[in-house]
């Protein structure tokens, strides 16, 4: 039930010293002008419970059903999909969302160590095992990796490869340790993991009619084959190969003409979870250069024992965590550990030199530091707890939203922030820094919960183009996305300026 008490909690945006290189530019935000926004309880509507469903095999397997398939899923009963730990989340033109989702992975091995159920697996109160010859019938089924929804909540597609090998959850094609997905200018959907060492592109249209044998149209990097000083995707990261990963978790697309390649379509890889850099290739795939090193430790959450700008945290995963690209023609770059976002120029992209020992890791001074750590509406006991934790920068997205899907304004005027740690998803005035809302039932507080409106490991999150809906999406225990409608009375154009 929509409860209309679950509101962003809006306040008067503080005038805040900008650090780094930033040009002071002056906030008109009075507090009615904050938007607010509901929990829609009744997004997704239920998944679908197809009959004859298998995981290997589908979509279907004609009129006679699936009887005759090597694979036990395969019957004439009516499988409900269950989609586990949504990893990523993205939002096309038309206002669809696309979630990538690690119910398929079983016991997926991720940094070489195998996971077990919490890393996503289909549980048993989901699901009896789904590779077992004695599976139960009667419970649903692991949904397909990638599922489509519309504005309404209904399923339209799902696609993707599962689990080649049940006994540890490893895809033979797509990527392992499902993480962000991205939708371009162009309609295509990417996605990333940070088990593998692989950013993959798919044309959603294509890709939904082949079901489980849907492949993509592009990969950057190779399956297994990391940027590493061991094989496979293990040991000490190199932070340099011009054509190797290591463990990607996000990647974005310049609908923009990019100051190197000249052209458009750039793109921009969080190489984290090991390396720490950003890394940019043009539209085909070619290197163009990166930037980034290890600080060496990380920040402590209250931003003592500081890191260098433009140093990323050197441990506690995802480092970068998230690229976004904003229409100032900047790079937005999340520093999970260090609970800060670094905002960088495109052409900060330089090629490192491999011909070296060791190879050259390029460092680029950020032209602004985002510290997620302004709290000003919060209580000195909330504003202490979401300071003592860390993962404040898991992913964000901008309010409002024209930039990656080609249709660019100058707004922007706010940051949505996920807070991993605390459970929440904060709204930043992007000039200032101040935090001026949030998302969900507990306002300026931590929020850890599982009720409409509450958030357990808000892991990424999205703005969808009508700039009336914010996606956010839960791993761990979570297992589920959220949508947030706006629901405030203040829909005037105020936002074109910028301010």
């Amino acid at each position: 039930m929509r409860n209309s008490r679950w509101f962003l909690y809006g306040g008067a945006v503080l005038v805040a010293l900008i650090i780094g290189f930033w040009d002071p530019v002056r906030v008109r935000a009075a507090r009615e002008s904050v938007p607010r926004f509901t929990v829609d309880a009744s997004w997704p509507r239920p998944l679908p419970a197809p009959v004859g469903y298998d995981l290997y095999n589908w979509p279907g397997c004609g009129p006679e059903g699936c009887q005759n398939t090597p694979t036990p899923g395969g019957d004439d009963a009516a499988h409900r999909w269950v989609q586990g730990e949504v990893a990523g989340s993205c939002t096309d033109a038309a206002g669809n969302v696309y979630t990538f989702n690690r119910g398929w992975e079983v016991g997926a091995v991720v940094g070489g160590t195998l996971t077990g159920n919490q890393s996503g697996a289909v549980v048993g109160q989901d699901s009896s095992d789904f590779t077992s010859p004695a599976f139960n019938p009667d419970r649903a089924m692991p949904s397909p990796p990638i599922v489509g929804f519309d504005a309404a909540g209904r399923t339209f597609a799902g696609f993707g490869n599962p689990t080649n090998n049940p006994a540890n959850g490893r895809s033979a094609y797509m990527p392992n340790g499902a993480h962000g997905c991205f939708v371009d200018y162009q309609g295509y959907l990417w996605v990333g993991g940070n088990a593998d060492g692989i950013i993959q592109k798919y044309n959603p249209a294509t890709a939904a009619s082949m079901g489980s044998k849907a492949t993509a149209v592009m990969q950057l990097g190779t399956k297994d084959v990391c940027d590493s000083s061991a094989q496979p995707c293990s040991g000490t990261a190199l932070n340099s190969s011009h054509n190797l990963l290591y463990l990607p978790p996000d990647v974005a697309v310049d609908p923009e003409v990019g100051p190197i390649s000249h052209t458009r379509g750039d793109i921009y890889v969080a190489d984290g979870y090991g390396n720490y850099r950003v890394v940019v290739f043009n539209s085909a795939g070619q290197y163009l250069g990166q930037w980034g090193q290890s600080c060496g430790h990380n920040e402590n959450p209250d931003g003592t024992n500081a890191c260098a700008p433009g140093t990323f945290g050197a441990n506690g995963g995802g480092h970068p965590h998230c690229v976004v690209l904003g229409n100032d023609g900047l790079v937005y770059v999340c520093d999970r550990p260090n609970n800060r976002i670094q905002v960088f120029k495109k052409t900060c992209a330089v090629p490192s030199d491999t011909s070296v020992t060791p190879p050259t890791q390029p460092l680029c001074t950020p032209e602004r530091v985002i510290y997620i750590d302004k709290f000003p509406e919060a209580t000195m006991a909330n504003r202490n707890a979401i300071l003592r934790s860390g993962t404040r920068a898991c992913d964000m997205d901008f309010w409002p939203n024209n930039d990656t899907l080609g249709g660019l304004s100058t707004g922007q005027r706010y940051i949505i922030d996920a807070d991993l740690g605390n459970d929440n998803a904060w709204v930043i005035d992007r000039f200032s820094g101040t935090t001026v809302g949030a998302l969900g039932s507990c306002g300026q507080g931590p929020c850890p919960g599982h009720n409409g409106g509450e958030f357990a490991f808000s892991h990424t999150l999205n703005v969808a183009p009508d700039n009336r809906s914010i996606y956010v999406a839960e791993t761990i225990t979570g297992r589920r996305i959220q949508k947030f409608v706006r629901t405030d009375d203040d829909d005037h154009d105020h936002d074109h300026d910028g301010r």
